[in-house]
């Protein structure tokens, strides 16, 4: 139980990688803020989660706070809702991340672009914006 106590916040943790790294660390013991744009699956992978836990003591617990990660306010919702419900932050994995369609590269539209680097880098700033201060304190 290496992360026994501790809060993590997994971005992108509704399916793939994200999941996956939610759900190791709950074996591990962490208390686990699961965030993706898609509710349902971040609902679910909370409830996974949940469900693994219970008769597992040591066990984290989860829960799930829709959010898109390329929106300052959504970051200031999930640090609230992870001091709300487990007291504190330790651990922040911005594994969220999205691309176009595979096509060559000059038919990638500038919205799609954009939206790409909104996500995959944009999302680390507003991250660090966020719990850089939280964490020096």
């Amino acid at each position: 139980m290496r992360l026994q106590g501790k809060t993590i916040i997994v971005t992108g943790g509704g399916s793939g990688f994200g999941e996956g790294i939610a759900k190791t660390f709950a074996r591990e013991g962490a208390n686990v803020v699961v965030n993706d744009l898609n509710w349902p699956a971040a609902e679910r992978v909370a409830s996974e989660i949940a469900l693994a836990s219970s008769g597992q003591a040591k066990h984290g617990r989860a829960i799930a706070v829709q959010g898109d990660v390329t929106q300052r306010e959504d970051w200031q919702t999930l640090h609230d809702a992870a001091i709300d419900d487990f007291g504190s932050v330790q651990i922040v994995v911005n594994n969220a991340g999205t691309t176009h369609r595979n096509k060559p590269v000059l038919d990638v539209t500038e919205a799609e672009f954009d939206r790409v680097y909104a996500v995959n880098v944009k999302s680390l700033y507003w991250s660090v914006e966020q719990f850089v201060p939280y964490f020096r304190e």
